[in-house]
């Protein structure tokens, strides 16, 4: 273009040259030369302005670079506005876990690097030593560690793990420091992270987020427990603004615009009570001390509404010990809360006698002998002697050997009612069914094997495997009068975007047994207590350390509460028990109180180093129980979020996976309820589209090849209809009323297509 540029200017000269050389012109004509000369270039060289301007403005990119981008970049940025993510609330409005800053030191040692009057913003060689002592002083970063990246070829260095996760104390208190010290060169660059307060509180139960990348932007994410299995409601979406800026690309004023809207991640209240928590942890800390013990769980429960109002285990971490968690023995990432299985042992004795009563199985004031051979299985009781003899009676009532916990007499119970029927009390329990409170990797547990010999054992709680969730659930129904409740981790969850709510609310999910049978199981509970000569828990020393003379071992406000103790044996994993003689799952079960419990406790201890003695279980129970009796009218008072109540638009769960999406919903507030045991969804109750409130009930069928029948109790009639219509059965309708009381077919049980289905109704 340039050569071309030369040709065209200077070529009509030197042609006007020569011809006037050759034609010997005079002066006035060679000007009118010279003039049509230039005219006809400035026509040319605009014609070429012109040709190369439009195609500027059509194409708009000169090689690879796009000129409107270009320009842009010099008065206008676009930035990523972060999305913060929701807090984790307990149900009062005291903060769990929330969005923080943490800061990474670096240093500086490229000696370019000055301020405007010379002097140096680097870290001088001469001060590499002082540096080093610094660090190592505030920090405790290794000393080797410093020298090696402070003689690096780098330009700035960072130190590693103890050089980064730093708290805005702690960076304020390191640059008071360093600025005392004449120290330059050192600098902090600000990290997202997650802060929890209480530090040590429920921490496999909350989790943990970390700050991890996305896109090129760091966004904080759930890594373990509530926080990961929550995470999408937590998670928020990140915005983009535009702004003009400056010669100096300072922003200015009044020029921001907003390109994507950011969305902030939902504020998660869960049904923790901070107070009850603190204590419980407390607690716990001494038992672990006090006993030794590999591990230990405890959970309290309200009683009328299914929320977990506190639970810990130990060994546990907190947010600034994490990283040597694993360096305590016998420490485990999973909740024990809702992640491992076990033998629950006898404190599984409360559903088989709830299912004996409720069938009429058995007589509690009936005597039985205490021998029992089981094909080739020999079944003895705890307080059996080496030489086959029995410390107390041999021969007892039901009711005593309840108190006794007496593995024989429920052995010959789930004899008398058979394995079918044992086994549909199992399933309307719902054992060997995830809770789905929402939970992330919750352990299903098991169902006994069709071995004859298991079946009978189970009733003891062996060769069945269970959770403390799932226990929990069971216990609902005891304390309940037979109304079961789904344990709730969440009460309100809360969109900050939009203003609004959604609350939870008591969730009954079956009726396993009458209340008849619910309250005989409790008064036979209070026995386990308060019977001197075979209550397991009636202590002939009582506790000094709790102040108790002789007498019931679990007491709360001067009464004693409802109990029924464990010793499990623990499988090995060489295969069969272990036999040590501490190798036991120790456990209770405490209710209170015990007429009309308004709360559930239940803890156990995994291999204890001390002697065994069921005082460290109640050391923890009495004085929580007591804490959460003080406080129970508080707690039925939630947080005040000045918000209106939202609602939750159905998706099409045609084809996903059942549990999965019953587990979405339930972090939604929704209740849902699969039906059979099929992996995908086929059908559900509410379309796609539709809006609801926070609670209400969402039917899954399943690709079960089977139809069974769930437990209906407080379905709507409308519920009824539509699983009548999915299984192609008739109903006819008893009383009246707006929820089902009892069905004809019973739970669990397979129904065809044509059978009729009676309905009675109720309020």
């Amino acid at each position: 273009m340039i050569k071309f540029l030369k040709k065209l200017i200077f070529f009509p000269f030197r042609k006007v040259s020569r011809n006037a050389r050759k034609t010997n012109w005079s002066t006035e004509r060679n000007r009118k030369r010279v003039g049509k000369s230039l005219f006809f270039l400035a026509i040319a060289l605009f014609t070429v302005f012109i040709f190369r301007f439009v195609w500027l403005i059509t194409v708009n990119h000169v090689g690879g670079t796009n000129l409107t981008t270009m320009a842009k970049s010099n008065y206008q940025s676009t930035v990523t506005v972060q999305a913060k993510r929701g807090t984790i609330y307990d149900r009062t409005g005291a903060a769990i876990a929330v969005d923080s800053s943490t800061y990474t030191i670096y240093a500086v040692i490229d000696k370019t690097q000055v301020d405007s009057n010379g002097n140096p913003l680097y870290i001088d060689k001469k001060d590499f030593t002082k540096v080093e002592d610094f660090l190592n002083s505030k920090l405790g970063i290794d000393r080797d560690l410093i020298k090696k990246q402070l003689n690096s070829k780098l330009k700035q260095v960072q130190f590693g793990p103890k050089g980064s996760d730093i708290s805005l104390e702690k960076m304020k208190e390191i640059q008071k420091a360093a600025e005392n010290e004449k120290i330059v060169g050192l600098g902090f660059t600000a990290n997202i992270s997650r802060s929890y307060p209480f530090g040590n509180f429920a921490s496999q139960f909350i989790g943990i987020a970390r700050p991890k990348d996305e896109n090129g932007t760091q966004a904080l994410k759930g890594d373990m427990g509530l926080e990961k299995a929550f995470n999408n409601v937590l998670s928020g979406e990140n915005g983009k603004e535009t702004y003009q800026k400056d010669i100096y690309g300072r922003p200015i004023p009044g020029t921001t615009k907003v390109i994507e809207p950011v969305k902030n991640g939902q504020d998660v209240y869960t049904t923790l009570d901070a107070q009850l928590q603190r204590n419980l942890e407390g607690y716990m800390d001494k038992a672990a001390t006090d006993t030794g013990a590999q591990q230990l769980s405890g959970t309290l429960v309200d009683a009328h509404t299914g929320e977990i109002l506190a639970t810990s285990q130990r060994p546990t971490y907190t947010a600034t010990t994490i990283n040597d968690a694993e360096k305590q023995k016998y420490f485990t990432w999973n909740s024990l809360l809702s992640q491992s299985a076990f033998e629950p042992g006898s404190t599984f004795k409360t559903f088989l006698m709830a299912g004996a009563l409720d069938s009429g199985k058995v007589n509690l004031n009936e005597t039985y002998q205490r021998k029992l051979q089981v094909y080739d299985t020999t079944i003895n009781d705890w307080d059996v002697t080496e030489n086959k003899s029995y410390t107390l009676p041999e021969t007892v009532t039901y009711a005593q050997g309840f108190a006794l916990s007496s593995n024989i007499g429920m052995s010959k119970i789930e004899m008398n009612m058979g394995n079918d029927l044992w086994g549909s009390y199992l399933n309307k329990f719902k054992f060997g069914l995830k809770v789905r409170a929402g939970l992330d990797g919750e352990n299903p547990g098991a169902l006994p094997s069709s071995n004859a010999v298991t079946q009978i054992q189970s009733s003891f709680g062996q060769g069945v495997a269970v959770t403390p969730l799932q226990l929990i659930r069971g216990w609902t129904a005891i304390a309940g009068n037979g109304t079961m409740l789904e344990p709730h981790i969440v009460s309100k969850v809360v969109d900050p975007n939009t203003k609004t709510s959604l609350t939870s609310k008591a969730e009954v999910v079956g009726h396993p047994v009458s209340n008849d049978a619910a309250s005989g199981v409790r008064d036979l509970m209070l026995t386990v207590n308060t019977d001197p000569v075979y209550g397991t828990s009636y202590s002939t020393s009582g506790d000094s350390e709790q102040n108790l003379a002789a007498g019931p071992l679990f007491m709360v406000n001067g009464e004693p509460a409802a109990v029924k103790t464990g010793t499990a044996q623990i499988a090995s994993t060489t295969g069969g028990y272990m036999t040590g003689s501490q190798d036991y799952l120790y456990s209770a079960v405490v209710m209170y109180p015990a007429k009309n419990p308004d709360f559930i406790f239940y803890m156990n201890v995994k291999i204890p180093t001390e002697s065994w003695t069921l005082k460290y279980i109640a050391r923890v129970a009495n004085p929580l129980l007591t804490s959460a009796e003080a406080m129970k009218n508080d707690l039925s008072v939630s947080a005040d979020t000045d918000t209106k109540a939202g609602k939750v638009t159905i998706e099409n769960y045609k084809g996903k996976d059942s549990g999965d999406t019953a587990d979405s919903l339930r972090r939604t507030v929704l209740s849902p309820v699969i039906i059979g045991t099929g992996a995908k969804v086929t059908a559900q109750s509410i379309a796609e589209g539709e809006k609801v409130s926070a609670n209400s009930r969402i039917l899954l069928l399943t690709n079960d090849k089977d139809q069974v029948m769930p437990d209906m109790y407080d379905w709507s009639k409308k519920e009824v209809e539509q699983l009548a219509n999915w299984f192609g059965i008739k109903v006819t309708y008893e009383g009246s009323g707006n929820k089902v009381l009892t069905q004809s077919i019973e739970t669990s049980t397979n129904v065809k297509k044509g059978q009729t289905l009676t309905v009675k109704m109720g309020n």
